[in-house]
């Protein structure tokens, strides 16, 4: 996939931060595995989790979040579907007493936006794009 210059700068930005996160939430939540090796083939180190456990219920598994991390960023994918996970898990994990981290995820949506992919699992198409 070609780049432009705006788009490589978009791309080399969200490399940066997701390589950070772990400075700013103690656990990132995406929807599911193929999430988490797009979001490490970027270079994300922070400790991640999935929504979807087979068996468990988004009360049951912010239970369990909760219980072990207290500043969470939920990156679910920016479409519809995603956004409306994102916000019924957030407001679940608010309730239970965490920290939802909602700048960080605007700001991936922006640079995602940018770069022209809307689903965290696309990220991996681009990991390897030469910036």
């Amino acid at each position: 996939m070609k780049l432009s210059h705006q788009r490589k700068e978009a791309l080399n930005e969200l490399k940066q931060l997701l390589c950070e996160l772990d400075k700013y939430v103690d656990v990132v939540i995406v929807e599911g595995l193929r999430d988490v090796e797009s979001v490490k083939a970027l270079g994300c180190t922070a400790n991640l989790d999935v929504l979807s456990h087979t068996g468990v219920n988004d009360f049951d598994l912010a239970d369990e979040l909760t219980a072990k991390y207290s500043n969470v960023l939920v990156l679910t994918d920016f479409d519809e579907e995603g956004l409306n996970l994102n916000k019924r898990f957030t407001g679940i994990l608010e309730h239970k007493g965490a920290h939802v981290e909602t700048g960080l995820r605007l700001r991936i949506g922006r640079l995602m936006a940018q770069i022209g992919v809307y689903a965290i699992e696309s990220l991996d198409n681009i990991a390897d794009t030469s910036v």
